[in-house]
């Protein structure tokens, strides 16, 4: 299984997953000539000599770095040909600093890099929603090399996706593994426009993801909703080799190193026995320890103070935050 892994620019992180099976680490900068996939406001912030240390880096390590253009929407600024010629220069920047795949949503984006940059491989985001075998063959003859699935509705159906990866003739699948969004999200394309707009040059700091806050509220208010997301568990990663997925995608860009090597060992080790929220929560990380016994504090018997006093201790309805 070739993994693709979130990177939160700690050089110190590639030095720690060196020895691991990764296939790429993704990421951007916070702010680009278009929009990606988590607000400017929730993730740690960059220099340009930090990213293009981090991308050679990366490189010289034998890694692919993919640099993500995965926003939803571009507020058609492709339309405008003085930004077709910013982008194009943008994009051979990236080449330049050692940029070898990227992560796109928008189909004319893709074209636009294929021009620019031929031997980029093209990955198409899960913000995409492609969740059929149509949509991937159309994907696929725009030039797609690898297309993320939609996962809050296929990530589970192995018929459809083995049907998908048999039939399709070029295009390899990704699967996103560690996300606990809702199963059929009804407010997914909601969530990826707003986001989109939350982390474009014109965002506000002030942003607050009310969608992410939202869905998180109310699966601890209906916990079964945590079994029925469709993450993927580590020991189930060989079922999905065994209808040929060769991809899985490992989130989030604004976690510490530890937890993305715990991320990642547990995928690669095919196994995991800790918390399930270690694995698939994405937001709320704290190195801090909290010395709190639910036992011993609360009355056990009322649901809503149990959840509030977990809500408390694993970062629920908190904003993303980079200790």
């Amino acid at each position: 299984m070739k993994i693709s892994l979130a990177t939160n620019f700690d050089d110190n992180l590639i030095d720690e997953i060196k020895n691991y099976n990764v296939y790429e680490l993704y990421g951007r900068m916070p702010y680009d000539l278009l929009s990606g996939g988590r607000p400017n406001n929730s993730i740690n912030k960059l220099t340009k000599s930090q990213f293009e240390n981090h991308v050679k880096k990366t490189r010289a390590n034998g890694i692919n770095f993919n640099y993500l253009f995965n926003g939803a929407c571009t507020e058609n600024q492709e339309q405008d040909e003085n930004w077709k010629h910013r982008f194009k220069e943008y994009v051979l920047y990236l080449k330049d600093v050692g940029v070898n795949a990227f992560t796109i949503t928008n189909p004319h984006i893709l074209k636009l890099i294929k021009k620019i940059y031929p031997d980029a491989i093209c990955r198409v985001s899960t913000f995409a929603c492609v969740n059929t075998l149509t949509k991937m063959k159309y994907w696929e003859k725009l030039g797609a090399d690898i297309i993320c699935a939609d996962f809050t509705t296929i990530n589970r159906n192995f018929n459809l996706l083995k049907e998908i990866v048999n039939e399709l003739k070029t295009a390899k699948v990704e699967l996103l593994a560690t996300n606990s969004c809702l199963k059929d999200c009804p407010l997914i394309h909601t969530h990826v426009n707003s986001i989109s707009h939350a982390s474009n040059m014109k965002c506000s700091e002030e942003y607050i993801d009310w969608c992410l806050h939202k869905c998180q509220y109310y699966e601890l208010c209906n916990v079964f909703e945590y079994i029925k997301s469709p993450w993927i568990r580590p020991e189930d990663v060989k079922y999905y080799e065994n209808i040929g997925i060769e991809h899985i995608k490992i989130t989030e860009r604004d976690f510490p190193t530890d937890m993305l090597v715990k991320r990642l060992k547990a995928y690669t080790d095919r196994s995991y026995e800790g918390n399930l929220l270690d694995l698939i929560q994405g937001h709320g990380v704290s190195h801090k320890i909290v010395n709190t016994s639910l036992v011993d504090k609360i009355n056990l018997n009322d649901k809503n103070t149990v959840l509030n006093e977990i809500a408390k201790i694993r970062g629920f309805k908190q904003e993303r935050t980079y200790p």
